[in-house]
């Protein structure tokens, strides 16, 4: 009865060992997917569907032909040209080099910018209005519509006179009526300008440094390939995930990583599963041989064992991939688990989003690891003395 006992209780401290690795791994790639998903949202506001630009070179001409076939294109809801040019702001005794993004007025509808927006109004880009980063805001102690000391924003110029330097730099006052706050990168570099306004300010009618596209998602293959028959090979265009390689690679990346740390601690619970079968095996040994006296083959006294390894797999699969479910689901609801210190990050508590595809594999994953374990040790000659 006592060995008997011993035996119960290591079953179950497998069960709980895969329960809980099975469960962790859950959670880990649940709150992994969290911030996956925030970064992705983010992006994703700030981001066009679809971001068509230069091989080589910085500026390219467009006109209202070309314009007109990208916007005639089956699943193109809308085209804005952008202008990208290095800048210096200045405000009172501060100054900062910046990237001044001129924008027109279908911008709006190529991004989520607007949801950013945390002083002020987007609204419509007049020529000498302005909206900044709240970076450079913060940078240059800036205020909104400032009409007494507005932001100088200065550029070089191509003219060349010695007896004046300050034709090398051409200056221009702007009023900023609006600050956004998204990715820290964009938010302590970009000022937003009417394109036209910018375009005569540095020189360059009717150039951009970009189009962007807002499409129908469901037609991204069709439309980039309209969009090279038109285009040419001189021009590359790129979908979210080819605008931020980098990033979407280490997700990638991350997530990999993830699972293999996860699968080297499932290996390790899988010992306490090899040696609970190991002790069945051995205090089994008369019931063996009494099974194998009434005519049960070796194949099939192996592969009462192999069940028992795979019904104790199983079943704690099943609990902690229910228990899992059920914390991720708190999380969700209530925020219990937070970051950090209070107001440090702009989200309060870890996020969690879960991915059925990741519980199925993870479920696959320990169930092969489980029926591998069991597989090898009940297929051991020296356990079975017949």
């Amino acid at each position: 009865m006592r060995k008997k006992n011993v035996v119960n209780f290591i079953a179950l401290i497998s069960m709980i060992g895969i329960l809980f690795g099975t469960m962790m791994m859950i959670i880990v790639l649940s709150v992994f997917n969290g911030f996956d998903g925030i970064i992705q949202d983010l992006y994703e506001d700030i981001d066009a569907d679809i971001r068509i630009e230069l091989n080589e070179g910085q500026f390219f001409s467009v006109d209202d032909n070309l314009i007109n076939s990208i916007n005639n294109i089956k699943g193109v809801n809308y085209c804005s040209e952008v202008l990208e040019y290095k800048m210096l702001a200045k405000y009172l005794d501060y100054q900062q080099v910046i990237d001044g993004k001129g924008v027109d007025d279908n911008y709006r509808y190529v991004n989520n910018l607007d949801k950013h927006i945390i002083l002020g109004e987007y609204g419509s880009l007049d020529p000498s209005f302005s909206i900044t980063g709240s970076g450079v805001f913060n940078a240059l102690s800036l205020k909104l519509l400032d009409f007494e000391d507005p932001l100088e924003l200065a550029v070089f110029t191509n003219q060349k006179n010695i007896l004046n330097p300050n034709n090398f730099v051409k200056t221009k006052s702007f009023y900023v009526t609006g600050v956004f706050s998204s990715q820290v990168e964009i938010d302590n570099s970009y000022v937003f300008l009417d394109i036209n306004t910018l375009r005569d300010f540095v020189g360059l009618s009717r150039y951009c440094s970009a189009l962007y596209l807002s499409i129908n998602n469901n037609d991204n293959k069709h439309i980039k390939n309209q969009l090279m028959t038109i285009l040419g090979s001189n021009f590359v265009i790129k979908n979210r995930i080819e605008q931020r390689p980098f990033v979407n690679k280490m997700i990638r990346t991350e997530k990999l990583v993830v699972y293999i740390i996860f699968i080297f601690i499932l290996l390790i619970s899988m010992f306490s599963l090899f040696g609970t079968l190991v002790v069945l095996l051995m205090e089994k040994q008369h019931d063996i041989q009494v099974l194998s006296s009434l005519g049960f083959s070796l194949q099939a006294i192996q592969n009462i064992f192999l069940y028992v390894g795979c019904i104790v797999t199983i079943t704690g699969v099943l609990f902690g991939s229910f228990s899992a479910f059920i914390l991720c689901f708190l999380q969700y609801k209530f925020g219990w688990i937070k970051l950090g210190s209070e107001g440090g990050f702009f989200i309060e508590s870890y996020p969690i989003q879960i991915n059925f595809m990741d519980i199925i594999l993870t479920q696959m994953i320990v169930l092969l690891l489980g029926f591998v374990t069991s597989y090898f040790v009940s297929r051991q000659q020296r356990f079975y003395p017949i």
